[in-house]
């Protein structure tokens, strides 16, 4: 499975994991499951500049949470306006079974899943970026 980072959507992939057997493996291809120094510094590289993106990307996400509310006001406005019944009551409710107020709030939703898909996205980042300078760290020190 592979999550495109700008979007937030999910794509299966080809590649599936299979069991493991440590015992059956050597030293050097036990030495190939770890990363290289280079590969730690261009990981940490590569997360820094994802993360560098993480506020630009948190205000457009808060930003279209806000503009889809705004436009559900609108939509129940206008759905109320346009309603019939004999009550207000019965307009209220006819008002929120409209096409558009439900299309504002199916875009609510979208809106707020890929808002806390970015703050998650941001955590796992800060995350990787600490375990990646710990590694780094650590290969500083082997490779004196």
């Amino acid at each position: 499975m592979i999550v495109d980072d700008a979007t937030g959507t999910v794509a299966e992939s080809g590649v599936e994991l299979v069991p493991l057997d440590l015992a059956a493996l050597d030293e050097d291809e036990l030495l190939g499951l770890f990363p290289t120094p280079v590969q730690c510094a261009g990981a940490l590289l590569k997360a820094r500049s994802m993360i560098a993106h993480a506020p630009a990307v948190l205000a457009a996400r808060s930003k279209a949470v806000k503009d889809a509310k705004r436009n559900l006001i609108v939509a129940r406005g206008y759905a109320r306006q346009t309603a019939t019944g004999r009550d207000a009551e019965t307009r209220r409710l006819v008002a929120e079974s409209d096409a558009e107020v439900l299309k504002a709030w199916e875009a609510i939703d979208v809106a707020e899943l890929a808002l806390e898909y970015a703050r998650e996205m941001r955590k796992t980042l800060s995350e990787d970026i600490e375990i990646l300078r710990s590694l780094n760290a650590n290969f500083r020190g082997e490779h004196r």
